[in-house]
C-alpha cells in the first residue's frame, strides 16, 4: 500500500502503479475500478462463486450471452483481476478481511447493510486496515428515509430529475436508451475516494466515502434544474427539443440534412456563436435582411425571462426558423467542421455510428483494440477517458475471466497453498 503517489518516470509508468482497489461493484458503478485500472492500479473484481450480474448485462459478442461474451463487462471489467469469494460463509469473509489488509480501496455498490450483516462492515475493515478508503455507491445515500430504499437504474435517473424533462409535452417521461446512473455515480466514486487518498497521504487515516447515486444524476441536468428565476417564475416541466419560458418557447434542437444538431440563436454566451453562424447564413445568401440587424448581446436570458412583447417574440420565431432553413442544407459534418474551426456553440446529435467514427476520438485514439483470450477475438473497446501529456494513461488489459487471477491473488498476495486453494474451491468458499 502507497502512501505518497508514484508519478510517471521516463520509463511512462503509471501513477498508481502502487496502489491496490478491491472492486466490489456491479454495473451500478463498474466504471469506478476501470479508472483505477487506466492508471495502473491494481484492481482485484472480487466476485461471488457465480460471477457478478455486470457478466450477464448486454449487448453480447454475436448475440449470444455467456459470462465471458458481455460486451458490457469487456468494457468495464478491462484491466481488472478477477477472483472469486463467497462472503456468505465465514470462510469467506475471514479471506475478505485478509484482503482489505492487503488493499488501499474498497469501492462496493450493494450497499453498506449487506457488508454490516456479515461481520465485514466498514468498522471493522477500519480495524483490520485503519488506512483503508472504504467508498459505498448507494441509490439515495446513507441517511434519511431513501437510505434503506432499493434502485435500479432507471429508478436513480428518474429521482435525480433527468426524465422529468426527457420527453414531449403532455407524454410520459423518456428513459435514455442505456443506463446512465451508475456511470455517472461510479466515476463520481472514483474521484472521491482519490480525494480521501490525498487526505490520508497527509494524515495515515482512511474513511468512509458514500456516494449518492440521485445527487450524481441531479449534477447532470446543468441549466435544466428547475431555477424559476432563470425560467420566467416557472418550474420546468417536459418540452421536448424546446427551451425557454412559456412566453417564449424555442428549439434547441434543429433537423439538417442527415440527422440533427443542436444550437440556439441567443445572447450571453452564445453571442459571438449567434453572430458567426449568421454570417456563415448571409455567405450563401440564406440570411434574411431582419437577422443581419440583430445584436446578439441583447437576447439574454433575463430578457427571455421577463415575458417579451409580441413583436421581440415574432422576430424570436422568425429568426429560428431561418436558421431552420439553412441548417437543413448542411449535415452534421459539415456543420460540425465549421462550428470547430470558427468556435461557434454547435453540436451533432451523434449516432453510435457517428462515435465509432469521430475524427477527434481517432486523433486521441481513444478506441483500443484488445485481445480477448476467452473468446479468441480481438474487439474494440472504449480507451482512457483522460489524456495527459506528462502523465499517460496506460492501455488496459482484456477483461478478465471469472476467477481467473484466483491462485495470482490468493496464492501470492496471500500465501495461500495450492492444496488450501483446492478445498477453497470444493467447499465452495471461492
Amino acid at each position: 500500500m502507497a502512501d505518497t503517489v508514484t508519478y510517471a518516470n521516463n520509463g511512462g509508468l503509471p501513477i498508481f502503479s502502487e496502489l491496490r482497489v478491491l472492486d466490489l461493484t456491479d454495473e451500478r458503478g463498474a466504471i469506478s475500478g476501470r479508472m483505477f485500472a487506466e492508471f495502473g492500479a491494481d484492481v482485484i473484481k472480487v466476485e461471488p462463486p457465480g460471477g457478478c450480474s455486470s457478466r450477464r448485462v448486454g449487448p453480447f459478442l454475436d448475440g449470444v450471452p455467456g459470462p465471458e461474451r458481455s460486451l458490457y463487462h469487456a468494457s468495464y471489467g478491462a484491466g481488472k483481476r478477477s477472483v472469486t469469494l463467497n462472503l456468505d460463509c465465514l470462510d469467506g469473509q475471514l479471506l475478505f478481511r485478509d484482503l482489505v489488509r492487503q488493499a488501499d480501496f474498497v469501492i462496493e455498490s450493494r450497499g453498506e447493510k449487506y457488508f454490516d450483516e456479515r461481520g465485514i462492515g466498514y468498522d471493522q475493515m477500519a480495524e483490520d486496515n485503519p488506512r483503508v478508503i472504504y467508498c459505498s455507491i448507494t441509490p439515495f445515500g446513507d441517511r434519511g428515509p431513501g437510505a434503506a430504499w432499493t434502485a435500479v437504474d432507471i429508478n436513480t435517473w428518474a429521482a435525480g430529475g433527468m426524465m422529468y424533462i426527457t420527453g414531449l409535452p403532455g407524454m410520459p417521461p423518456l428513459q435514455i436508451t442505456m443506463p446512465q446512473a451508475g456511470l455517472h455515480a461510479g466515476a463520481e466514486a472514483a474521484t472521491s475516494s482519490m480525494l480521501a487518498y490525498l487526505a490520508r497521504v497527509g494524515d495515515g487515516h482512511g474513511q468512509k466515502v458514500v456516494v449518492d447515486t440521485q445527487a450524481c444524476v441531479v449534477w447532470t441536468l446543468l441549466n435544466e434544474q428547475a431555477l424559476p428565476l432563470l425560467h420566467g417564475g416557472e418550474f420546468l416541466s417536459r418540452t421536448g427539443v424546446m427551451a425557454g419560458s412559456a412566453t417564449v418557447a424555442r428549439k434547441t434542437v434543429f433537423e439538417c440534412a442527415d440527422g440533427h444538431v443542436a444550437f440556439s440563436l441567443t445572447g450571453g454566451t452564445h453571442t459571438e456563436s449567434s453572430r458567426l453562424m449568421v454570417e456563415w447564413m448571409a455567405e450563401e445568401n440564406m440570411a434574411p435582411d431582419f437577422l443581419m440587424d440583430i445584436d446578439w448581446s441583447t437576447w439574454t436570458l433575463a430578457v427571455f425571462a421577463a415575458g417579451p412583447d409580441a413583436e421581440f417574440i415574432r422576430t424570436v420565431h422568425a429568426a429560428d426558423a431561418a436558421l431552420e432553413r439553412f441548417l437543413a442544407t448542411k449535415t452534421k459534418a459539415e456543420l460540425y467542421d465549421r462550428a470547430t474551426k470558427r468556435r461557434m456553440l454547435l453540436a451533432p446529435v451523434a449516432t453510435v455510428k457517428d462515435i465509432a467514427e469521430d475524427k477527434q476520438l481517432a486523433a486521441r485514439q481513444y478506441f483500443r483494440t484488445v485481445h480477448h483470450e476467452s473468446v479468441n477475438r480481438d474487439l474494440e473497446l472504449p480507451g482512457s477517458f483522460v489524456q495527459f501529456s506528462a502523465l499517460p494513461a496506460g492501455s488496459v488489459s482484456a477483461a478478465p475471466t471469472l476467477g481467473e487471477h484466483n491462485v495470482a491473488v490468493y496464492g501470492d498476495l496471500l500465501g495461500i497453498s495450492l492444496e488450501r486453494l483446492r478445498y477453497m474451491y470444493s467447499a465452495g468458499i471461492i
